[in-house]
């Protein structure tokens, strides 16, 4: 048995269990029923990665979907399984979420088949205009160890210098922040080209040190995600590439995997208490210094008091006005998204005529926001753009509550465009995958022994496209996601890249090709 069909097996007996469980947890109508919705759902995806060649041809926009089922459904079923709580536990409206989100991964299933058979992965010398100005822009070259350490202290500075900073240095400051986890690729061209890239004894002291670096950052600004970013992408890939496997499951393997599986297990508590430490401390967030947020959460943090009694607090506040409480672990919270479509269901359910009007006006409003500046005023769109500084899931809870506006409160933007179109959102849905699907599968390319792989870009952008790929906090989010914020990070990738060559030829070297050959001016030599 292969390793994708065994992953993809033993995803489909958990997924079994689970229901099965669920009926003992609870047995209420509204449980089964949601239980049953999400392992139908589920089944879906998982039987059409493993029926369909989806994943070979077209891998990233294949993860984006399964990716949906998985922070949406799959892993609520499982999580709260675990965890022996009610799937329907802490939910607004359960059976009708997931039913909601089944709806919409079926329509995102249906867009992929025919995105498939319309659009074939070219060859390796074919494709697109888009496809051949990447090509030669070098996109799809593999980068040396020294182009990746380069990216990555470059975004790690970028990301330090355009924190909170407004303007036109800001926003490029933060655009270029997403190349501080570019060191973490170098485990995945590993995973891929094995010793003909680079040397895992050389590197691994680096990556440790580096990965210090973001702990203590993510530490020091309070930011859970940031922090996760590097490893969460490390570990999707290697699902990813596992997925792609057709290699037979091996023992040695399996206690590979197990090995970290009870590594993972032992690190779970002081990580999710970590986690929590870092809410009770944001309350502080702007108002002390990086190295007093740091203190502030560890202190925390070796307190169980302090974090038991928040969880509690957290808990029995559940379901008064706007709540994000779900699963007890705080980890688990930040992967799936299930809670927020659920609030934002509840809160769309709630909306008058008028309501939906203004939402509307503000959409619309938000759709001029993407747009920089410049563009807004020479088109003489007549918004402010720091009027509009809250999120759908802000929006929404106003609307309904009269919740304020500004906090960030995560939406959905199946919610939103489900009040806007009814039941004519399903089309507009479709037409905006096909148009996702596309973009997300320009940072993949086939080689020229045939197989499909990601660009270093794609492998950036793993963990994004598995989470938000086909879905998002709101429709302004998504759009800004496909259509700026990729092209965006081809651009900024490929200019730092080239400054990176460009130095590297400076100080002679050279880089790894895709077929793990050496290649002088492309790339710095390794330098921790």
């Amino acid at each position: 048995m292969s390793n994708s069909r065994f992953i993809l097996l033993g995803l489909m007996v958990l997924a079994l269990l689970g229901l099965l469980a669920q009926i003992i947890i609870d047995f209420s109508p509204e449980n089964i029923a949601s239980a049953s919705i999400v392992f139908a759902s589920s089944m879906a995806v998982l039987l059409y990665m493993l029926w369909t060649p989806a994943l070979q041809t077209h891998p990233l926009s294949t993860f984006a979907v399964f990716g949906f089922g998985v922070t949406t459904q799959l892993g609520a079923l499982l999580g709260q399984t675990a965890y022996w709580t009610s799937l329907a536990d802490n939910l607004r409206m359960p059976m009708a979420t997931f039913a909601l989100l089944a709806g919409f991964q079926v329509l995102a299933l249906i867009a992929h088949t025919g995105y498939r058979w319309l659009m074939p992965l070219p060859s390796a010398d074919g494709g697109s205009l888009a496809r051949h100005l990447l090509r030669a822009a070098k996109l799809y070259d593999t980068p040396s160890t020294g182009v990746l350490w380069f990216l990555g202290y470059f975004g790690l500075f970028a990301l330090l210098l355009g924190g909170g900073r407004e303007g036109v240095f800001g926003k490029l400051m933060q655009g270029l922040a997403f190349l501080t986890w570019a060191p973490f690729l170098i485990p995945m061209y590993l995973i891929q080209l094995g010793d003909a890239y680079s040397s895992w004894r050389k590197q691994w002291p680096y990556l440790l040190v580096f990965s210090g670096l973001i702990v203590l950052l993510g530490l020091a600004t309070n930011a859970r995600g940031g922090m996760l970013a590097g490893f969460v992408t490390i570990a999707l890939f290697a699902l990813l590439g596992a997925l792609r496997s057709s290699n037979a499951v091996s023992g040695k393997r399996l206690l590979k995997m197990g090995v970290v599986g009870l590594v993972l297990s032992a690190l779970a508590i002081p990580l999710s208490d970590l986690a929590t430490a870092m809410v009770v401390a944001r309350k502080m967030r702007g108002n002390v210094s990086p190295v007093e947020m740091v203190q502030q959460t560890v202190y925390y943090w070796q307190r169980p008091d302090e974090i038991a009694a928040y969880r509690n607090k957290a808990e029995s506040e559940k379901l008064r006005g706007y709540d994000e409480f779900y699963f007890k672990n705080p980890l688990l919270a930040r992967l799936v998204e299930t809670k927020f479509h659920d609030n934002a269901l509840y809160f769309a359910s709630t909306l008058t005529q008028s309501d939906t009007d203004l939402l509307a006006q503000t959409t619309a409003d938000l759709f001029w926001a993407i747009l920089p500046d410049p563009v807004i005023k020479k088109l003489g769109v007549d918004i402010d753009k720091k009027a509009l500084e809250f999120s759908i899931g802000d929006y929404l809870s106003h609307l309904s509550q009269g919740g304020p506006l500004g906090s960030r409160r995560t939406g959905s933007m199946l919610a939103q465009g489900v009040v806007l179109l009814g039941v004519g959102f399903a089309v507009v849905y479709m037409a905006f995958c096909l148009v996702a699907f596309a973009m997300m599968d320009l940072l993949s390319f086939r080689n020229r022994s045939g197989q499909v792989v990601l660009s270093a870009v794609g492998m950036l952008a793993v963990w994004k496209l598995f989470q938000y790929g086909v879905t998002a906090e709101s429709l302004q989010a998504w759009a800004s996601t496909t259509l700026r914020a990729i092209p965006q990070n081809i651009l900024l990738f490929l200019v730092v890249a080239a400054l990176a060559r460009g130095l590297g030829m400076l100080f002679g070297g050279g880089s790894r090709t895709p077929h793990g050959q050496r290649q002088h001016s492309d790339g710095m030599r390794t330098q921790g």
